[in-house]
């Protein structure tokens, strides 16, 4: 087992990386068969697979994140694991679009197991700085997914139906479980594993909920991933839909704006040796909150086309390797002994806030990319705004304290 002032294996790296890539697997590679699926089953809402998605990824965290502090992080992976592959063989076979809805649903009950527990078994080896640096190195390894899924995806279509991309989720599935058995220690021995009655983790999310230094990150992080879940949901309809671009060619810039991200996850990697979490955060931030304003006008005006939509785009979502790392590991630091529980309400958060986002922009029609840009504006504001609110109230509550 790692210690926090030892340097992260490649191999842990890979198979944290690994488990973590369930999420961007699971939306982007089928990302480009959202209009196929739409016409097969006559349902403009296909997007509401992604919501329902997002929903699971929520409510399956706030189980795996609490249940790994008492029965270890191996478990609860390798029941995820099992439960991913077999909901994906579902997908495939699925003859209705409920039935679709319905298997999305417990597929993302499987893979949320990987998003809570990486995080978990970062806090359980690493502290500070380290954490942030080592949730760079995963957004590098999970990063390549979101290059590669959609590429895959849109030449899967080439030569089959949408049902094989979710036979090789199966197989990813199924890899994963793999890994796990074979390869994963345990991170949090019995020693350190919570006594209480599962029960007792709604009191403890309760507690948690209410304390200003986990809402100073958490609610931020969340909101700008709301943000990032809306891009998801809507790429695909906008560009292919709207802009008329091929699935095939969908894939490279979905591919790009990709890249942007693992880039900027890395220069977090290097700006943490010489500047803080906290201060490359607000930069973030700043940052991208006025791309989202630029993809607003970009939007309304329809100056620069899809060239100028993309353009924007690549900074809104670039940026998030400067947001999350940092947020997350800041919101996460106080919480040594409780971090299956921060990590799986951190991670709810997250995809709750991005399942609301992603229904709320179906009412919308699909037009034009203008309820995208709008609703991504609107978490990236909310998110600056509630993040320099609690710095406020926490230097209030330092002052009074030390008063």
């Amino acid at each position: 087992m790692e210690s926090a002032s030892k340097t992260p294996s490649l191999g842990l790296i890979f198979i944290l990386g690994t488990l973590a890539a369930y999420g961007p697997l699971s939306t982007d590679f089928y990302m480009p068969a959202l209009p196929t699926i739409a016409q097969e089953f006559q349902s403009p809402q296909a997007h509401q697979t992604m919501a329902v998605y997002f929903l699971g990824l929520a409510l399956g965290q706030l189980f795996y994140g609490p249940l790994s502090d008492r029965v270890g992080r191996r478990r609860p992976l390798l029941v995820g694991s099992g439960l991913f592959a077999l909901a994906s063989l579902g997908c495939a076979l699925a003859p209705s679009m409920p039935l679709l809805v319905f298997f999305r649903f417990l597929q993302a009950l499987g893979g949320s197991v990987g998003m809570v527990t990486t995080l978990a078994i970062v806090r359980d080896l690493f502290r500070g700085r380290q954490a942030a640096q080592v949730i760079s190195y995963l957004t590098l390894v999970m990063g390549v997914a979101p290059i590669l899924a959609p590429l895959a995806g849109g030449q899967v279509l080439l030569y089959f139906d949408w049902r094989a991309i979710f036979v090789l989720l199966a197989l990813f599935g199924f890899l994963c479980l793999g890994l796990v058995g074979l390869a994963l220690p345990e991170t949090h021995p019995p020693a350190r594993r919570t006594q209480s009655p599962f029960w007792a983790a709604l009191g403890d999310y309760l507690r948690l909920v209410r304390e200003r230094a986990f809402l100073a990150y958490a609610l931020p992080n969340s909101l700008m991933g709301a943000g990032f879940f809306t891009y998801l949901s809507a790429a695909s309809p906008v560009f292919i839909g709207v802009y008329g671009v091929s699935p095939q060619h969908f894939g490279f810039i979905f591919g790009l704006n990709a890249l942007g991200l693992i880039l900027s996850s890395q220069l977090n990697a290097l700006l943490l040796r010489r500047r803080s979490s906290r201060r490359i955060l607000v930069g973030a931030m700043v940052l991208m909150v006025g791309a989202a304003l630029g993809l607003v006008l970009v939007a309304a005006s329809g100056a620069g086309g899809m060239l100028g939509v993309w353009a924007a785009l690549f900074v809104c979502v670039g940026g998030m390797g400067l947001v999350r790392p940092n947020a997350q590991a800041l919101a996460m630091e106080p919480y040594p002994e409780r971090a299956g529980l921060a990590s799986s309400l951190l991670g709810a958060m997250g995809s709750g806030t991005g399942a609301l986002a992603g229904s709320l922009l179906g009412l919308f029609p699909e037009a034009s990319a203008l309820p995208m840009a709008l609703t991504i504006a609107a978490c990236y504001g909310l998110a600056l705004g509630f993040f320099w609110m609690f710095q406020v109230l926490l230097r209030t509550s330092q002052n009074l304290l030390r008063s």
